[in-house]
């Protein structure tokens, strides 16, 4: 009878969970260097050793285990004792079935709040194995493990806050004060009261000397020299840090402890400052057993819970949310790349990636794309024919100083980078790291660099390969040897070089009240800096980006640095799917992109379980998507895009790899093509309908990218699509109905506002000044109607006053209609004011406040926040509407009729109105009905009503 070796075990044992239904791997013969059995569930690394009881102690099974965990190589470790039984049988199929027979001795190994949890399940079979690995991935999914040691975080720094307020250690003191803000790098902001600002200062002064805390506690582990936190006295704990932090910096921590040093050396030895080491202590020792630093992204989350406001909105910098990041991060790492066909099984192929994010705030997007490459490179080297030790120290060393940099105006925030970074492996040192913060504003000159205007990373849009600029690095340069002496390397990022680009950009604009655009430096100096960013615009080809602010910019920033084949990743507003200001960008992506993902959320929000709406960057309530492009040759017909709309936003990191692991294998089913006639697929989270996922041809997105994710329901899409794309009746641009040759179709609200002045009184300036709530019928009820009074010459605008009112903008939550008629010709802030015969305004009146006309004014506008969307004069001029033209004399007295009938009935808002229709009641239906008798359409509009009373971008009520 054959002799089977326990390699050989594990890979029957691998075959067995793979036809299971399981992603199981079985080793290839390594002598145990890699885990025996890798399961990987929907992103979710399982790992199995499998051992003969005989061959190993228990203790020692348990600390391979437990250390796979600790390690971050497995999210769940189970340790499994082979019966002596199994080293025999008579041929393959009947070690299987001795294999499937067999009861075994199991221990399983997971994170929990405290510490990796160990629990001994008993004796099982395999298919109770199996049941227990579903069972162990679901309670993970459901406890997300890091929110406590986040709240103890977070009411430990509010309590030493707390303690430094009522002693005045702080407060009392400006030198104190001046110290932390020149050591943090944070100036007072405008508008900012000094006790608020002080307040800020004081937590983030505790959040890095927490951060280099937990940093001295694990370095003390393998340092004899180093004491650790357990060995601080009761009293005068600040020298003892010191003492100990000056030892580290010694040994090559260089870069982490710098800052957190010198924010040390601010305190003042008292009592409260013990009080304060204390507070903090049992923190850091509970968060360093409980194993969560190798697996999430701990300290990026307690800074976004904690820290965000500190940098002031001049800075247009919202963080972006810690699922948002493992989304983007992993759908751009894990998704084939067909241009340059990445490998990462060993690291070689790593140490040859360049991987940037040019605004990287606290370097959560960076900390992604770190635990999404560490991901693949375990799973890659598993699957590898060549198997090696899995070596995550130099893995790490080769993140930290050759693939991964990152960019930044503000000092503190390069070393939030840093340190998230370094925090995913504490073990492994690293002689330099990528991370600099670049000037902006006015930078004066010194001896070795030419002082000047600087716009941040956006000055990289000017500048030469052969040109420096005056930045500032956080760990020493490189210097090479020479000839005769050594001599620093300068940073000169090259054009056409970088694997992976990703990115949050600052996304303030031009527009508004208030120009926050470079808003944190002086006026005069923000001018000139505007201007200069402007006219680089101009020069690289793009014209028109200005109004669509500095991500624009920064997606041209990353096309020109990233190599063919490169991805760019993107958290971006969500008015890059269809505003005007943003048509360069899409233009660009189309010709010289494969548009890959494009994520949007329906969410809106839920306060109790902390779910913010609409959004993926952390405090804005502004409309958001994740985008991933690959810049390639391929031709525009062999392109296609994968919508993954979500209803509820992932909670965490685990939620948001299982929408990885979905959307991926989406991707690569071509059948997956719903909005052309095939299917989609229902993402399911914890037995809840959470999302869809489709594949659209990239050509089906020349006319704006909006109309697949327009709506949460992928039914409503459909319907906008074949409106838009297939229409089953003809639809022509408004300007084509608009009469004569000097055709107009508005003034913009800034020209009515500069050129009048409100009034009650009568002139022969009628004006619709802002939005009334009885704004709600067909025909304007002229007492809304206001007057203006020149504020200096006679105004020629005037001659625009027009009797149809098409909305600018329009909030779908509370308004009740798309357009309205008005008797008297006039100007509207709020509306587009379009010039037409009285009959055919009427019925264009109708058309535009019928479903269809509401579904391809949607379309057609701009979505930038929730239910607000707004429509540019360029895009009302190309409104598609009914061609009126083509209506019969009957069939338009038809609609003059409804219209007589309909023209002071009070509509509803959107949501009530479809409440109605679904109902078979209300004006709106009956419009609807009109419409389909007149240009006989086989349509039922029933359950298309049904679907929008409760869509959430109309209702704002969460699924």
């Amino acid at each position: 009878m054959p002799k089977y070796r326990q390699e050989v075990i594990n890979i029957r044992f691998a075959d067995i969970l793979r036809k299971m239904g399981f992603g199981a791997m079985g080793e290839t013969i390594t002598c145990g260097k890699l885990p025996d059995v890798m399961v990987e569930i929907n992103g979710l690394k399982v790992n199995i050793e499998g051992w003969f009881e005989k061959r190993i102690k228990i203790a020692d099974l348990k600390t391979k285990c437990r250390k796979r965990v600790e390690e971050g190589i497995s999210d769940i470790a189970i340790g499994v004792l082979y019966p002596e039984s199994l080293k025999e049988a008579n041929n393959d199929e009947h070690l299987i079935e001795k294999i499937k027979q067999s009861n075994y001795k199991v221990f399983v190994f997971f994170p929990s709040v405290k510490e990796v949890k160990e629990q001994f399940l008993g004796e099982l079979k395999i298919e109770q194995i199996a049941e227990n690995l579903n069972y162990l991935y679901g309670e993970i999914i459901k406890t997300d493990v890091v929110k406590e040691q986040i709240n103890k975080i977070e009411k430990a720094i509010q309590t030493c806050a707390q303690i430094v307020s009522k002693s005045s250690l702080f407060f009392s003191s400006l030198k104190v004060i001046e110290e932390l803000k020149k050591a943090l790098g944070i100036e007072e902001k405008m508008g900012l009261k000094e006790k608020t600002f002080r307040e800020d200062l004081v937590k983030m002064a505790l959040f890095i000397i927490f951060d280099g805390l937990l940093f001295h506690q694990i370095l003390s582990s393998h340092h004899r020299n180093i004491k650790g936190l357990e060995k601080a006295p009761e009293l005068n704990i600040l020298n003892f840090i010191k003492e100990e932090w000056e030892k580290i910096m010694k040994i090559n921590y260089l870069p982490i402890f710098t800052l957190a040093f010198k924010v040390v050396n601010s305190l003042p030895i008292s009592l409260q400052t013990d009080e304060i080491f204390r507070n903090l202590k049992p923190v850091v020792l509970e968060i360093i057993s409980s194993g969560v630093l190798l697996k999430h992204d701990l300290m990026g989350r307690v800074y976004h819970k904690l820290l965000l406001n500190t940098t002031g909105k001049y800075y247009a910098s919202y963080y972006t949310s810690i699922p948002a990041s493992i989304l983007l991060s992993n759908l751009t790492i894990k998704t084939k790349n067909p241009d340059l066909n990445w490998n990462f099984e060993n690291l070689e192929n790593i140490k040859r990636l360049k991987i940037i994010d040019p605004a990287c705030g606290s370097g959560t997007l960076l900390s992604g794309i770190y635990m999404a490459l560490r991901d693949k490179y375990i799973l890659d080297r598993y699957r590898s024919k060549d198997p090696e030790d899995l070596n995550l120290i130099e893995f790490h060393r080769l993140m930290m100083e050759k693939v991964l940099s990152g960019w930044d105006i503000l000092d503190y925030a390069g070393h939030l980078t840093l340190t998230t970074l370094a925090l995913h492996n504490p073990n492994s040192s690293f002689n330099r790291c990528n991370i600099y913060i670049l000037p902006s504003g006015m930078v004066k000159s010194s001896d070795k660099k030419v002082g000047g205007i600087y716009l941040g990373s956006l000055s990289f849009l000017e500048i030469q390969p052969s040109q420096v600029l005056p930045m500032k690095e956080l760990t020493p340069p490189i210097k090479e040897k020479g000839i005769k002496e050594e001599r620093e390397i300068d940073f000169k990022p090259q054009p056409n070089t970088m694997d992976v680009i990703i990115m949050n950009p600052p996304f303030s604009r031009s527009a508004g009240v208030v120009n926050i655009k470079f808003g944190y430096v002086e006026r005069d100096v923000m001018n000139i800096m505007n201007k200069k960013l402007s006219q680089l615009g101009k020069d690289l080809g793009f014209r028109k980006i200005g109004q669509a602010g500095l991500g624009a910019y920064f997606i041209i920033l990353a096309d020109k640095y990233l190599k063919q084949g490169g991805r760019l990743a993107l958290v971006i507003p969500r008015a890059i799917l269809s505003s005007v200001a943003w048509e360069e960008v899409r233009d660009k992506f189309l010709k010289d992109y494969e548009i890959e993902y494009i994520i949007s959320n329906y969410d809106p929000g839920d306060k109790k379980i902390g779910i913010e709406p609409w959004n993926w960057s952390e405090n804005t309530d502004l409309g958001e998507v994740l985008i991933v492009v690959r810049k390639t040759n391929k031709p525009l017909e062999k392109k296609y895009t994968t919508f993954v709309n979500l209803w509820n936003k992932p909670k965490n990191e685990l939620e948001s790899l299982i929408i990885v692991s979905d959307a991926i294998k989406a991707r690569e089913n071509k059948k997956l093509q719903f909005l052309e006639g095939y299917d989609y697929k229902i993402l399911n989270l914890d037995d809840k309908e959470i999302g869809v996922i489709y594949n659209v041809s990239q050509k089906n997105l020349k006319k704006n990218f909006l109309i697949p994710c327009l709506f949460a329901n992928p039914y409503l899409n459909k319907l906008v699509f074949d409106l838009t794309h297939n229409s089953f009746f003809q639809l022509v641009p408004l300007y084509s109905q608009i009469p004569g040759e000097k055709k107009s179709t508005g003034v913009d609200r800034k020209q009515i506002l500069t050129t009048f002045k409100k009034v009650e009184s009568k002139t022969p300036y009628r004006i619709l000044w802002g939005y009334h709530s009885l704004m709600n019928t067909l025909k304007l009820d002229p007492t809304l109607i206001k007057y203006g009074k020149p504020k200096r010459k006679e105004p020629p605008i005037y001659i625009y006053a027009a009797n149809l009112l098409i909305a600018e903008t329009i909030h779908l939550s509370t308004q009740p209609l798309i357009a309205m008629y008005s008797d008297d010709k006039l100007l509207a802030t709020l509306f587009w004011e379009i010039q037409m015969e009285n009959d055919e305004a009427k019925i264009l009146t109708l058309w535009l406040n019928s479903t269809f006309g509401f579904l391809v004014y949607l379309s057609h506008g701009m979505n930038n926040k929730a239910d607000k969307f707004q429509i540019k004069k360029t895009q009302i001029k190309t409104l598609p509407v009914i061609n009126i033209k083509r209506l019969g004399t009957a069939e338009k007295g038809k609609l003059l009729s409804l219209y007589e009938k309909l023209e002071n009935i009070s509509f509803h808002s959107f949501p009530e109105e479809f409440k109605l229709a679904s109902r078979g009641q209300g004006a709106r239906k009956e419009i609807d009905d009109e419409f389909i008798k007149i240009l006989n359409l086989k349509i039922d509009l029933q359950p298309y009503y049904e679907m929008l009373a409760v869509e959430p971008i109309i209702t704002l009520k969460r699924w």
